[in-house]
């Protein structure tokens, strides 16, 4: 299978999926999302984050003057 990677100008955001109030917004500098030979990644301090809550994670692609942001579909619970 070939692999795929998103532009290296990809961000992560996160949202908590029952208010949808944004808990970690885009920002240039911290919410670079990595890539290495096995695909894209980012690496997500639990810390700040409400147990017993479901969050979901929102990407922001850009790629020359275009910028595209996709909701992906599955949410994550944070758990004691």
């Amino acid at each position: 299978m070939q692999q795929k990677y998103l532009p290296s100008s990809s961000y992560y955001s996160i949202i908590d999926a029952h208010t949808a109030e944004t808990v970690v917004p885009f920002d240039t500098g911290s919410t670079k999302i990595s890539c290495d030979a096995n695909g894209n990644f980012f690496k997500l301090w639990m810390n700040g984050f409400q147990p017993e809550r479901y969050y979901k994670v929102r990407i922001k692609v850009m790629s020359g003057s275009t910028q595209n942001i996709y909701d992906i579909p599955t949410n994550f619970k944070v758990v004691r």
